[in-house]
Parts: structure tokens; sequence; C-alpha cells
């Protein structure tokens, strides 16, 4: 007799399996993989360039995001071009999201920044200490803010944009920047600075600033791209 765990059934006189092929879901897997593949590697490599030009002023803001007659507070002390390339992972994983729906976008927004994280790790684990001491590399706080802000960030604008997609193209990319931006920028600034210096508020009203214009912005890349990156089926043609 043939138990009801095996899901085998008696058919003619053939034991047939109703069972989900193995050999079916280990190829879907493989081809989820491979489709977040080159998105993953984009968003770490925009996160790499991003940390590689944190040495690089941004003067986009002086003597307008900042207090009249007060150089000493301009952003450019401390704003970078890197703070300026972060919005380009929104722009990837808004691709994604078109594409391939929600689901996967989330999936790429987790490993992109758990592959980020891990290369991270690799890299500090290669400078010196004295570095560290020097403020040359970021600490536990302010590292472990901007991981977990910017991700749950990037989440949140995933949603956003699964719910606003339609015939408006630049409703979805746009709104959901602005939300991973705004949550982003927020949670971080809060969760690495608060209790010290009121300085932080103004750089991060002056990021936020930042990375709504660079919301903008990057519509235009997105409108470019959407002949390329058509939606699957199911997903609206939008």
């Amino acid at each position: 007799m043939i138990g009801q765990s095996s899901r085998l059934a008696v058919q003619g006189g053939e034991i047939v399996s109703h069972a989900p092929s193995r050999a079916h879901w280990i190829a879907r897997a493989l081809r989820v993989i491979a489709s977040l593949a080159p998105p993953v590697v984009a968003s770490v490599a925009t996160l790499a360039l991003a940390w590689q030009m944190r040495g690089t002023p941004l003067y986009w803001f002086d003597g307008i995001l900042s207090p009249p007659g007060r150089p000493e507070l301009y952003p450019s002390h401390w704003l970078t071009v890197g703070h300026a390339i972060v919005p380009v992972v929104f722009l990837i994983s808004n691709l994604v999201n078109r594409r391939s729906g929600e689901h996967i976008a989330i999936m790429h927004v987790i490993l992109s920044w758990a592959a980020a994280a891990l290369m991270a790790l690799v890299v500090l684990s290669e400078i010196a200490p004295q570095s560290a001491d020097a403020g040359h590399i970021p600490g536990t706080r302010m590292a472990g803010a901007y991981l977990g802000a910017m991700m749950l960030g990037q989440l949140a604008g995933v949603f956003v944009f699964d719910r606003t997609r339609g015939v408006e193209w630049w409703r979805a990319p746009l709104y959901s920047a602005l939300t991973a931006s705004f949550l982003g920028v927020f949670l971080f600034y809060v969760i690495a600075f608060a209790g010290g210096d009121w300085i932080w508020l103004n750089r991060m009203s002056v990021d936020a600033g930042l990375k709504a214009a660079m919301s903008f912005a990057l519509l235009v890349p997105y409108l470019v791209l959407r002949p390329v990156v058509r939606p699957l089926g199911g997903l609206g043609g939008y």
C-alpha cells in the first residue's frame, strides 16, 4: 500500500508521482539566482564606488543649505561625491522591481547589502588598526546604523514602488526613491549621531536634500532603460 506521505497514486496499474520534481525547483532557483546576479553585482559595485569617492568633496550646497556667513559649516567639509552615488542603488532596485516584481526585488536588496557588508568586513580586516584610530574608517555604531538604515529604507522603497506602478511611469520610481532616501537618511543619522553635537541635524537635512535631488535626476536613466527592462508577464506593461 502506498502512504499519503509518498504522494503517489496508482493509475492504470502504474505508480505515478504527483510530487513536484526536484529538478524543477532546482532549475527555478538557478534561474532566480542568475537573474539576481547582475543587479546584485551592480549594487555592490555602486556602493564600492561610493566608498572610494568618500574623500571627494561635493560643493553643490555650499552657501545654499548652510547658515549664511558661516563657511565653516559648508556641507563640502563632510558631504562627498560618495553621498551622491549611493542613490544609484535605489535606481537598480527599482529596475529589478519593474522587471520581476516585489518579491524578487526584496531578495535583491537583502542579497546586495549582505554582499556589501561581507565585502566591507573583508576589506576592513586588511586595514591596519591605526587606520580606525585615525578616523579613516567608520566605527561600529556608524557602520551598523548605515547598513541597517539604508537597507530598511530601500525595502520600504520596494514596497512603495510595487503599489504605485501604473500608467504614469514616473510615479513608482520617484516615490520609491524618495521613500528610500528620506527613511534611510533619517534612521541613519538618528541611530548614528543622536545624543551628540547638534550639527548632525544640519547634516541630515543636507543629505536628505541631496538624495531627494538625485531621486529626480535618476528618473532620466530610468526612462531611458524602460524599453530595455520590460516587466515580466503579470506585472503590467508600464
